[in-house]
């Protein structure tokens, strides 16, 4: 299962990747998928065994993400 995390603004996303690098949590890093928003924003990519490290690196480091969707198939539901 794969989730996505949203910041808001490219720049929080950048800053959000910076963090899981350097924690060494495994990620993706995304345009927002169309089905989300039509912007060309960017999104965190995680897969659902490193869904809570993430969370809790980024929850530590004071950048909480926006919002959190959960892929399901080809849709995506709000977590």
């Amino acid at each position: 299962m794969e989730y996505i995390l949203g910041f808001g603004s490219p720049h929080k996303a950048l800053k959000a990747e910076e963090i899981l690098k350097k924690a060494d949590v495994p990620f993706r890093l995304l345009p927002v998928p169309k089905a989300l928003d039509a912007s060309c924003g960017l999104v965190i990519s995680v897969r659902d065994g490193a869904f809570e490290e993430a969370n809790g690196v980024l929850e530590r480091s004071g950048l909480r993400p926006r919002s959190v969707y959960r892929k399901e198939g080809e849709d995506y539901v709000k977590v």
